[in-house]
């Protein structure tokens, strides 16, 4: 039996028993389509069961996260305050906003992946001191390619993804199709352990340890992104 952890999907959890444990599943599809609500239920679902989150975001950066999840009632304040969240804002840094840092709260620079590097591994380092297993999100890997060399990012994502399974995470990263050309894709897909396409209005499970090829519609409402 492959350990699971709940996603924090209506619906998904119940076709699949939830994301299989110490894996990174990719989460892919054309823009506007939930892909980062998908990653806020995820968060969501690390608060409900108490589960540490290494957040790395690229679009937006904390507070925004925060107003976004709000919108679906969901409330993460204390939940950094105790220090359960930890996060790489890469977002504030790509337009020059430098805010302090703190033990939780990382701030670096989209066109400089050696530095998120550095940011990640020292994070890690505070995560695995406290949990033998945490979650951790990359929304997005399109604005990493979107300002580095295409090839560089997906070192930097192989990289990326073992250094999170080698200390226990589960992980998503997000990606929005198109972006790059098709055998750097190819590539991206290669690098993760589970890959879901998230289209205009279906769910595809392309690839899942455990797991055969499924496909069901969704739906986005204020319960957030809900399978069937």
């Amino acid at each position: 039996m492959i350990p699971k952890i709940r996603s924090g999907i209506t619906g998904l959890d119940e076709l699949t028993g939830g994301l299989p444990e110490n894996t990174m599943t990719l989460v892919y599809g054309p823009p506007k389509t939930g892909k980062s609500i998908l990653c806020y239920q995820f968060l969501r679902q690390a608060m409900e069961d108490d589960d540490l989150c290494m957040y790395l975001m690229t679009d937006y950066d904390l507070t925004q996260l925060e107003q976004q999840m709000m919108a679906f009632n969901w409330f993460i304040h204390d939940y950094i305050l105790n220090k359960r969240l930890y996060v790489i804002d890469t977002a504030s840094g790509s337009i020059g906003a430098m805010k302090p840092e703190t033990e939780n709260m990382s701030i670096s620079f989209p066109q400089n992946p050696t530095d998120i590097a550095s940011k990640v591994i020292q994070q890690l380092q505070y995560v695995h001191q406290q949990a033998q297993r945490f979650r951790s999100v990359l929304d997005s890997a399109t604005t990493l390619f979107a300002f580095n060399s295409p090839i560089l990012i997906i070192r930097v994502l192989k990289a990326y993804t073992l250094r999170i399974k080698m200390a226990g995470g589960t992980g998503i990263i997000t990606y929005t199709e198109g972006s790059a050309e098709p055998q750097i894709e190819t590539m991206l897909k290669a690098t993760a352990d589970n890959i879901v396409y998230l289209g205009e209005d279906e769910l595809v499970i392309e690839a899942m340890t455990g797991l055969k090829h499924i496909k069901a519609s969704y739906q986005i409402n204020d319960n957030g992104l809900v399978m069937g």
